[in-house]
Formats: structure tokens, sequence, C-alpha cells
């Protein structure tokens, strides 16, 4: 339920919130990855003026479909806080004069739990874990805007906060982060940095996976929609990581020697993300971070700019052109560093997996309502199950259906198809999709979070309604 009045707007109920770029809150949906951590509670929002916003909030998170008909749980935590967002360039006439605009917002939140029963025997005697039922988080961010350029910083602390996902060690978390983008017509280039440090933030101290997450760390690496671009997929490591991210854009004029008849687009991104260089307080963590005698303890110290294990990287360079009115195709080549150990807990055929990757993908116009669209895509790589091939053919009736079939095929290890057919239908805000085939056991990820997913076989059938 919501209502305002004059510059107050007032929700109870259950609501999705997001404070700054989501370090410290994110409260959203994506079924794909069975996520719903909604907030059950209340919010008021105050806009006293055109360059102030004042939030305020309080409640209990959803996780998905677990309430079993309950206003609030007792298995898990209750949480509160507050934002402000200011559009600081107000009040300097100056920077208003000369095309300055600079924002300024902090954040804060705290989560209240009641302790759990958590013990364990260390060197054969008992030990119960002490439990801070209040663990409150920080966070400033600001963003300069002039011309052409957009830069923003943004950096939180979280106090101790012993969980499941640090195996309960009292170390305060951290996460500093920096963007830089300059952008004109026909290019755009991005820098950006992250460094993070025990900054699992969840409202169940017990919880693990995809429960409960309070917090968002923004992925540093490109968010791929190709098939097997994603087989591969990092997945954000709250517990510590570098992430360093580059990209530019350039589109190269039509009539230039490389832009042609119709212009031409190239696109050039890379991404690296290390672990952090710690020092353990114990040298038997080093090989086991998740050693039961860590409980209770700090853990380790690291340095802010030291650098651990190589956990990814990706290289993309990307041409896109257009060589007639009807005709106009897509190449990729990607190069990737994935330490599965790392990423997935496991390995198959070595650690890490150093793949290569070309992606063609082709669109056809063949009159005004119909449209062909084709991908090829191989993967190689020695590593894991080795090579794939992947082939799409989609048809396009405009303006209501699309027809498609594919078929991903492990040439290295199986042998195995995993194909698929489907058939949508587009009616105003309505959209049904049948399919049949089957998927491969895989990772599915969604903005730097990911789920492991089943191998399926059978008919999909799928509805949306957008209002």
């Amino acid at each position: 339920m919501k209502g305002r009045y004059k510059f107050v707007e007032a929700t109870v109920g259950d609501f999705y919130e997001q404070f700054g770029s989501g370090m410290l809150l994110r409260s959203y949906e994506d079924r794909s990855l069975g996520i719903d951590n909604s907030i059950r509670g209340g919010r008021i929002v105050l806009t006293p003026t055109r360059w102030a916003t004042i939030k305020a909030l309080g409640g209990q998170q959803r996780n998905y479909f677990d309430r079993k008909g309950r206003v609030f749980s007792r298995e898990r935590g209750y949480l509160w806080g507050g934002d402000v967002e200011l559009s600081a360039s107000q009040w300097f006439k100056a920077m208003n004069d000369n095309g300055w605009n600079l924002n300024a917002g902090a954040s804060w939140i705290t989560k209240h739990e009641s302790p759990d029963p958590i013990t364990q025997v260390i060197d054969g005697k008992l030990h119960r874990l002490n439990q801070p039922e209040n663990v409150s988080a920080l966070s400033a961010r600001f963003r300069l805007q002039h011309g052409n350029w957009d830069v923003y910083t943004e950096y939180a602390h979280k106090l101790d906060d012993p969980n499941a996902t640090n195996n309960y060690i009292y170390k305060s978390g951290s996460v500093a982060m920096l963007t830089a983008t300059y952008a004109r017509s026909g290019m755009s280039v991005l820098l950006g940095a992250r460094r993070s440090e025990n900054f699992d933030f969840r409202s169940e101290r017990t919880a693990t996976q995809t429960a409960l997450r309070i917090n968002h760390l923004q992925p540093f690496t490109q968010q791929q929609s190709y098939t097997l671009a994603a087989l591969y997929p990092y997945a954000t490591q709250p517990g510590g990581e570098w992430a360093l991210q580059a990209e530019m854009r350039y589109r190269f004029k039509k009539g230039s020697w490389a832009g042609g008849k119709y212009g031409t687009g190239i696109k050039l991104s890379a991404s690296h993300i290390r672990g952090l260089k710690k020092k353990w307080n114990d040298l038997r963590w080093e090989s086991n971070p998740q050693d039961a005698s860590m409980m209770g303890t700090d853990g380790y110290k690291s340095d802010f700019f030291g650098m651990g294990e190589r956990y990814f990287h990706d290289i993309d360079l990307e041409i896109s052109k257009k060589i007639s009115r009807t005709y106009s195709f897509t190449f990729t080549y990607m190069n990737q560093y994935y330490n599965r150990q790392i990423i997935e807990g496991h390995a198959e055929n070595g650690d890490i997996i150093r793949s290569n990757l070309f992606i063609y993908d082709g669109k056809h116009k063949l009159s005004q309502r119909l449209s062909l669209r084709t991908e090829l895509q191989y993967l190689h790589t020695r590593q894991a199950e080795k090579d794939w091939l992947f082939a799409l053919v989609e048809c396009s009736v405009l303006p209501h259906f699309i027809f498609s079939v594919s078929d991903q095929w492990n040439t290295g290890v199986t042998n195995k198809h995993y194909y698929m057919a489907s058939a949508a239908g587009m009616f105003g805000n309505h959209r049904l999709q049948l399919s049949y085939g089957r998927t491969r056991r895989g990772i599915n990820c969604s903005g730097g979070v990911c789920r492991m997913m089943p191998a399926t076989e059978g008919v999909y059938l799928s509805y949306n309604l957008n209002f």
C-alpha cells in the first residue's frame, strides 16, 4: 500500500528498494535465479526540494516463497536504515554556470538478528560463538559530471559480521569503487576499479548461495548474452577481490576507409579479477579457508593494494557491420581465463579453464514483415568438457510471432546435443512461449549473481504480462 501527500510518500507492505549502486542495499526480484528479497515493512520517502531525497525504511526480507503464510519469519533478522541523496552543485553558482554537476549520497543499514546456537569442537573443547545482535554498515558516494565526462566513486564499511560465508570470523568488511566514463558522438570509453573485502551482507547469518542478501556488488565483467560466451560466467566473490574493467566503443563514419557505405562499429573490452593478498593468522587456513578452528578469530590480515591469485579475465573484440539494406552481421572474438576451483568450488580436468570463442551473428531482412537471424558459435578449450559448437536459426514474423531452433553440441568429451525448438507470440502486453528440448546442467548468472541449474528435458511453457 502506497500513499503520497505533498513531498511525503509512505509505503506499507512489500516493496523493493536500492540505495546508490546497491553496494549497501538492493532488494529485487530475478525469477531466473530464484531471487526475491523484497522487504516487508514500511518506508518513507521525503523530497522537500528538487535537489534532496531522504529515505527511511524498516522491515524483514523475503526469501522467495518461504514465509509459509506468516507475516514475519522468526528464523531471520530485521533491518532498518536510511539514505540521503543531494544534488550538491545546486549550492554552488559557479558549478551550475560552468556546466558541472555534483551529486552526493550517504546510506546506513543495520540488521538485528537474535543469536543462533552455533558451536564448534576445537582441540577437544566445545566453543560457542558470541554473535553480535546488531550489525551496521555505512556508505558514501559521489558523482561528478562535466561535458563528456562522468566520474563515480563509492565507499562502504561494515562492522564485524561472523557468518557462514566468511567461516564465522570477526572482521570488518569494506568496498571501494571508482569508475570513469567519457562519451562523445561515435566514441565512448569506460574505466573501472573495485576492491571488496568480507562484504557478504545477509539478514540471516547462516544463509548461503543466493538467499537473503541485503546488498549487491555490481559485476565488473561483461554481461554475456550469447550461449557459449555465458558457459563459464563469473560470479562476484564478496569474500574479497580486486576487479578491473575497461571498455572502448568506436564507430567509423560512413564513407571512411573502415566505415564503408553504412559505417562500422567496434567494441574492445577487458576485465581482470584477482583475489586479495591475505596473511592468514594460522598457516593451516591458507590451504583450507574453511578450517573449523578459524571460527571466532579475526582470520587474516590484508594490504589494501595487495593482489593474490587470478580468478578471471576476459578480452572481447566485437565488430558490427551493415553490408546492405537487408543484411548486417556482428563478429565477436573472446579470450577467457576461468579459475573454476575458486568460482565454483570444484574442478574437472584442471582448475583453470582457458578458452577462445568465435561468434557470428547475422541478420537478414527478407521482407517488411519477415526477418531471419542466424548464430554460429565455436568455443575451444583443452580443459573441462573441451570444445563446444552452437547454432541457431530464428525467424521473426512481424508483428506477433518468433520461431527458433538451436543446438548446443559438445564435441570435446560427451558428444551430447542440447537442442531446443520454440515458438513465441506477442499480443499487446502479453507474451506466450512454447518450447521443447533439453538444457545442460550448469551455472546461470545475472548481474554477477550465479546459481547452479539442473539439467532438464521436456516441454516448457511461459507466459509474461507487462503492466
